[in-house]
């Protein structure tokens, strides 16, 4: 056997193979590369799944909502294709203001269609009026057309009784009905911040409900 005999402090002898250091040694390297790869391959798989929670947190960050048409299906709004354009208009409101669509370009647009002698128009207005004290003073512009064949004093009186306070327009030769092609009242008509069309509804509606007001704030923030 090739081992060395060497004596111990206390002076008896004992053997030591050279063989056993090297072994020792090279064992020692083994634990030390293993652990090295083992620290690579954590760090590796850390990196990762970093990176794989960066990628999902920008993907629920930029993923578009729910699209526009389908909230506005769900919310018994007809969407309305093609991209166009509102039909500008010049009115004056119940102080005589002169006032143009196109002034409201940048804002959301909520233009609707009513008379005082329409059953349906008196039944959604309270909740119209909700509508435009929650966001009034955002990128929103709030358009009531009033369709009566009466004098302006009718109308204002019929405002005034109820304390609405959204801005409303006279149309008494219901020259806004024909430009925008309405049936029947009430009827509105949402449109965008660059002046172009994308919902109508037919009838009354409650548009306090939260998903027209999600539709609303969409629009706003886009």
């Amino acid at each position: 056997m090739n081992q060395i005999i060497k004596k111990n402090e206390s002076g008896g002898n004992r053997f030591f193979n050279p063989c056993v250091k090297i072994q020792l040694k090279e064992k020692r390297k083994k634990w030390y590369r293993v652990s090295e790869d083992e620290t690579q391959s954590m760090i590796n798989k850390t990196f990762y799944l970093k990176s794989l929670f960066l990628i999902l947190i920008l993907l629920v960050l930029h993923s578009p909502a729910e699209g526009i048409d389908t909230l506005l299906l769900k919310a018994g709004i007809k969407p309305i294709k093609g991209s166009q354009t509102a039909p500008n208009f010049s009115l004056e409101d119940l102080n005589s203001k002169k006032v143009d669509l196109k002034q409201f370009r940048g804002k959301v647009v909520f233009l609707n269609f009513w008379a005082t002698w329409c059953g349906p128009c008196k039944e959604e207005m309270p909740s119209m009026e909700a509508l435009y004290r929650k966001f009034k003073e955002r990128s929103f512009a709030f358009l009531a057309i009033s369709v009566d064949y009466e004098e302006k004093k009718k109308v204002k009186e019929f405002i005034d009784k109820h304390h609405y306070t959204f801005p409303v327009l006279i149309d008494s030769k219901c020259l806004t009905l024909n430009l925008y092609g309405v049936k029947g009242i009430p009827t509105t008509i949402l449109i965008d911040k660059k002046g172009k069309m994308v919902g109508s509804a037919v009838g009354p509606k409650d548009w306090k409900h939260p998903e027209i007001i999600s539709i609303l704030s969409q629009l706003i923030e886009k």
